[in-house]
């Protein structure tokens, strides 16, 4: 078997070298390729590579900065979030209120089906945004996962899909700020699928009140989709992890408790000596970057290594940006060299 094993590595490993673009990815896993800007929500089928686990009702959402009306950000129908990474998101209702059994699912693909035997690290970032005042959203759960399958699910309507997922989580999530996921498995079938969201009934599952009186529904947007390969050392039949009996493991990494940061939500540039300036305040970390966008994606300002100033309102040091609302994204080394990678609004006031 020890052979087997090894010949079966070596001869991938003879593929990959072969051929250099061999391998698995998530396609369009940032939401940036788009048939067209979003006007409104429910337009998941403008985002390439995705679907919504062929649902004839079901509507997930896919949101872009340059976008207009419900389909626009920050500001969207559902709470004010910028991109994790890049200018677009996606994001879906998990579940509907308790006892309601409501679903949205979002189905990504592979670039190439997956390999049995190989182990891969898949990561993606999600949140719930900051809710406004008119929002439905409020609700947190537990039990958010990924199934992976050959082909696409295929949902009834808003009915939940009784799979069981490789990857669950056990604890209920909610964050209003990106939080980032890594989940490490050995593929056990050549899947071309994914689908995230909430498996089976709601009976199985918590939900908690996090966000408003009377919420409707538990909804999270999702960005910046990545599988890896981490090793090619093909496991026998009986080394795989098969279905739930045994569980991978699970890692949230919150980058906020192990670096500490912080960037303000407004400023007002008029020059009278209070909050006239906006730039991020670090402690053990160090500045790579930071950038602030229009809500159109135009650079209106940046800052990089080595300076040690801030935004004054103005566009590139010449005429006055409008009040309004801004994207910033931030780009810091911690101690170890680790990259940290942040996003937000900041709402200018004259």
């Amino acid at each position: 078997m020890a052979i087997l094993k090894s010949l079966l590595a070596c001869m991938l490993c003879g593929l990959m070298m072969a051929n250099p673009s061999w391998g698995q990815s998530v396609v369009n896993g940032g939401f940036e390729t788009l048939s067209d800007l979003p006007s409104n929500t429910g337009q998941w089928s403008l985002a390439a590579g995705w679907s919504n686990a062929s649902s004839a009702v079901a509507d997930p959402d896919v949101y872009h900065v340059g976008g207009i009306g419900g389909g626009d950000l920050p500001e969207t129908p559902v709470a004010i979030v910028a991109p994790f990474q890049g200018m677009a998101i996606a994001g879906f209702m998990a579940s509907g209120t308790p006892g309601a059994n409501r679903r949205e699912y979002l189905t990504g693909t592979f670039s190439e089906s997956l390999i049995p035997g190989v182990r891969y690290r898949m990561t993606w970032s999600m949140t719930n945004g900051s809710p406004t005042v008119f929002s439905l959203a409020g609700y947190g759960v537990n039990g958010l996962g990924i199934h992976f399958s050959e082909g696409s699910l295929t949902q009834t309507d808003l009915e939940p899909l009784n799979v069981i997922p490789a990857f669950s989580m056990t604890q209920v999530f909610y964050d209003r700020e990106w939080q980032e996921v890594a989940y490490s498995f050995t593929a056990h079938e050549p899947a071309t699928h994914f689908t995230c969201g909430l498996f089976g009934a709601d009976a199985m599952h918590a939900m908690e009140i996090h966000d408003g009186a009377n919420p409707q529904m538990a909804y999270y947007f999702v960005d910046a989709f990545q599988i890896e390969i981490i090793s090619m050392d093909i496991e026998s039949d009986e080394e795989m992890v098969r279905g739930p009996s045994i569980k991978p493991q699970t890692v949230t990494i919150d980058l906020d408790t192990e670096a500490s940061w912080f960037v303000p939500n407004a400023f007002t540039p008029n020059q009278d000596g209070e909050n006239d300036w906006f730039k991020p305040v670090l402690s053990n970390l160090d500045l790579v970057r930071f950038d602030v966008f229009s809500r159109w994606g135009e650079l209106m300002w940046n800052m990089e290594a080595g300076e040690d100033r801030g935004w004054d309102g103005n566009v590139l040091g010449a005429k006055q940006a409008t009040p309004g609302m801004y994207i910033w994204k931030l780009e810091a080394k911690e101690l170890n060299g680790t990259i940290l990678t942040r996003s937000g609004s900041i709402n200018l006031i004259r």
